[in-house]
């Protein structure tokens, strides 16, 4: 089967993070089938083997699923592959179909495929599983000539915000903002792509004696958020543009100054690598939640410095304590710190051989390869993978002739290592 083919039978199969049994479950089957000695461990990693492998090929089989996935309704246009109105799930279900289809032919490589890399990387944190080859190739990253060496650290900032509520008679309305395009919240951060949370907030923050009832918004927090809606009221009916008028009525109304907090709060990118020509830091306001009488922000900080990360979190955390909240974070990990090495200047040179051009750089977004090398120190690693556009969004698409050509770049590099 081609890659592509592979693909297509991986995209019929549920695998949104926390909910990909039946995706593991393939995996395993189809690895017993190609011959691979089998290995698993209580995080739901799993590990192919082959006898005489110098490299494994690493990928996650999760996918971020936002709109009608995990129920994928594949569509071509112009050479590019998408799903409608879902995510496609080509980050990372491109690599794992290189894996397999490698794995068909009998190659011999190892193959490491991890779970829920995209709620926290959480996988890679827990791998018990002995990694004994030389080298590792990563086949999750996003822009074909890219020879990928280093990548974002990351942190979730969670700000709970218990609110104290008043009854009020008052004239409502229902806002939404929505219709935005999302993306991924590393590399599409410096994209200028509107936040919903942040258009809602300014357009309440510019109306008068009004009371907040409600404030939902966003839909992951490695995602762009496409859609916020809000409830206020007035003591009169006002003249707002676009308002769904819900009228007079009895509403509980927070006294807590919710709309100027997330209004004032700076999302996006707040400083720029110079060298490496990338975002270095950026914090994505990503989700806005409100049950009873208790409004949480969820917020994801990235940065190519683990100072600067460090510092992020630390100004994050005491912002939001300033308006009274409580913030606790999760799941920081560090950036993997770009390295040069005999394993990098040989895929760049493959790279360039196949595709007439490369360039080794890094990435604003997190990648398993930082926490493996925390394990395995003495693993040389690089991240490749074909053009894929818009992650993390209803608009992700990969580019088929992308795939094909880095695949190419995957066979030559596994050939070549085991020379």
């Amino acid at each position: 089967m081609s890659v592509v083919s592979h693909f297509k039978a991986l995209s019929q199969i549920p695998h949104c993070s926390f909910q990909a049994a039946a995706m593991k479950a393939y995996l395993l089957k189809m690895a017993g089938q190609y011959g691979y000695e089998v290995l698993s461990d209580e995080a739901g990693n799993i590990l192919c083997r082959k006898q005489g492998a110098v490299i494994t090929l690493q990928s996650h089989y999760d996918m971020v699923c936002i709109g009608k996935a995990p129920t994928l309704q594949l569509k071509e246009k112009e050479g590019w592959l998408y799903a409608n109105d879902s995510t496609l799930g080509s980050d990372n279900g491109i690599g794992m179909a290189m894996m397999l289809s490698l794995m068909e032919e009998g190659a011999v490589v190892d193959a490491l495929f991890t779970a829920d890399e995209e709620v926290g990387l959480l996988g890679a944190r827990a791998l018990e599983l002995p990694l004994d080859t030389p080298y590792l190739l990563n086949l999750d990253s996003e822009d074909e000539g890219i020879v990928t060496i280093g990548c974002a650290g990351g942190v979730d900032i969670i700000a709970t915000l218990p609110m104290t509520m008043e009854t009020r008679t008052l004239f409502c309305y229902e806002i939404e903002s929505s219709g935005y395009p999302g993306g991924h919240s590393g590399v599409d951060i410096d994209k200028n792509i509107p936040n919903a949370i942040k258009e809602l907030s300014a357009q309440l923050a510019d109306l008068e004696k009004c009371f907040l009832v409600s404030f939902e918004g966003g839909e992951r927090r490695n995602a762009i958020a496409k859609r916020s809606v809000a409830v206020i009221g007035f003591k009169e009916k006002q003249a707002i543009e676009g308002a769904k008028i819900l009228g007079y009525q009895d509403v509980e109304v927070t006294q807590q100054n919710i709309i100027s907090m997330l209004h004032a709060f700076a999302h996006g990118v707040r400083n720029f690598n110079s060298e490496l020509h990338i975002v270095q830091t950026s914090i994505n306001l990503a989700m806005v939640e409100q049950a009873e009488q208790m409004i949480t922000i969820h917020l994801s900080a990235r940065s190519m410095d683990i100072h600067e990360l460090k510092r992020l979190e630390s100004e994050t955390v005491t912002y939001f304590e300033s308006f009274g909240a409580m913030v606790e974070t999760e799941g920081f990990y560090s950036p993997w710190e770009p390295e040069q090495s005999g394993f990098v200047k040989q895929v760049a040179v493959i790279s360039e051989e196949v595709l007439g051009s490369a360039e080794v750089g890094a990435i604003h977004a997190g990648l398993e390869c930082g926490i493996i090398k925390e394990k395995f120190s003495q693993m040389q690693m690089v991240s490749i993978g074909p053009t894929i556009r818009y992650p993390h969004s209803t608009r992700e698409c990969v580019d088929l002739a992308s795939v094909e050509r880095v695949f190419a770049v995957v066979k030559k590099i596994c050939e070549d290592t085991n020379v």
